[in-house]
């Protein structure tokens, strides 16, 4: 069997046995398994991500790129006051 992971800027994507862009050892991917087993709760607002060195980072969420301005036209729409 072969063992794959997905790496973007230091953070593992993902973890797979069908395919990947980089291929890894099984004890690596065992590594990798029981480290998002052990995953730690982030407060509001920010997400726990795992580093290539199975270290543990907790980040801010991104913002939403949606405004109120977007958020009330949507409720607008819904309602059926605008179009």
């Amino acid at each position: 069997m072969k063992y794959y992971k997905s790496i973007t800027d230091g953070y593992i994507n993902y973890i797979s046995t069908s395919s990947g862009p980089i291929e890894i050892s099984e004890g690596e991917y065992m590594a990798i398994a029981e480290a998002a087993q052990n995953k730690p709760k982030a407060p509001a607002g920010f997400l726990p991500k795992l580093k290539d060195d199975l270290d543990w980072e907790i980040v801010k969420e991104p913002e939403s790129p949606e405004t109120t301005e977007d958020k009330a036209e949507a409720y607008d729409i819904l309602m059926g006051v605008s179009e």
